[in-house]
């Protein structure tokens, strides 16, 4: 009997092997097409806005974040809501989502993809990546947060989105609740 749980378990492990190594070369395989099309950013945060927690497992920013992307600042308005990066719960042993090095990537992505202004969803990533690096996440980090975004961000990017009234009626009533207490 114990022969025959032996052999089993040998057989098991092998098919986990060989389905784990396909897979691994898979993955490999499509993130060395995703990479290939990075297009370079020279980037900058110019301020570190404070965040502040909002509700659960969001954010608030409270004053006017400012970046500078290929040479032109861009501003995000203060008490605009983040969730930094939205990593599944079940993932945060990979990296969590308010590591200090993804933080300020994080709203800037945040906020591109709820108004993009004309910028395409890869051009957002694009400099997302860049960011990543600025702010001194590994080169693995930035790749595995890139790929993250490129491969599961598009439910999340709204598509000709231009920081209508909507974002900034929310964004005033997150900065009169702020100022009331």
């Amino acid at each position: 009997m114990f022969v025959k749980k032996n052999s089993f378990m040998k057989l098991l492990l092998k098919i986990i092997a060989t389905i784990g190594v396909f897979n691994i070369f898979l993955i490999l395989i499509a993130s060395s097409i995703i990479m290939k099309e990075l297009q370079p950013h020279k980037v900058a945060v110019l301020n570190y806005t404070p965040v502040l927690p909002y509700a659960e497992y969001d954010y608030m920013t409270t004053e006017d974040s400012a970046y500078l992307v290929d040479g032109q600042q861009k501003i995000i308005p203060a008490f605009f809501r983040t969730d930094f990066a939205s990593i599944p719960k079940a993932l945060w042993f990979l990296d969590a989502p308010f590591k200090a090095s993804f933080v300020y990537s994080a709203i800037w992505h945040d906020y591109h993809y709820s108004c993009p202004n004309k910028m395409s969803r890869k051009e957002i990533d694009d400099i997302f990546y860049a960011l990543l690096i600025d702010q001194n996440a590994t080169t693995w980090e930035a790749t595995k947060m890139y790929i993250g975004v490129r491969v599961f961000g598009k439910t999340h990017f709204v598509e000709n989105g231009l920081c209508d009234e909507i974002i900034l009626a929310d964004i005033q009533e997150d900065k009169d609740l702020f100022q009331k207490e």
